[in-house]
């Protein structure tokens, strides 16, 4: 099995819009090939980020998944912020750092 951990931090007045993009999001990555399931973890303390953790069957299937038209659809809000701010020239409101893992033991 295949994890990808998504580390994103948020700028305070970002935070509910960030989780209401979660709440409402697209699902299309539930129905791809290899896609097991999603898990959005909301930080405890102020200084620790959001984690957005998808497991898959593979790491070929997350790779093909970033390549398609629902990866585009269900991260565009959010990519619209983030150019938006630039635009503006805010302080975008939300970085994220990618890691991936493979499962070796349950």
């Amino acid at each position: 099995m295949f994890v990808a951990m998504n580390r994103i931090s948020c700028q305070p007045d970002y935070v509910e819009r960030f989780e209401e993009l979660f709440r409402n999001r697209a699902r299309q990555v539930d129905t791809l090939p290899g896609f097991i399931q999603a898990k959005i973890l909301r930080p405890l303390k102020d200084d620790q980020p959001y984690i957005v953790m998808t497991m898959w069957e593979a790491k070929e299937h997350f790779d093909a998944w970033l390549k398609t038209e629902a990866f585009r659809e269900g991260h565009r809000r959010g990519f619209e912020d983030m150019r938006r701010a630039r635009e503006e020239g805010r302080t975008p409101p939300m970085s994220s750092t990618m890691e991936e893992y493979e499962v070796f033991a349950e």
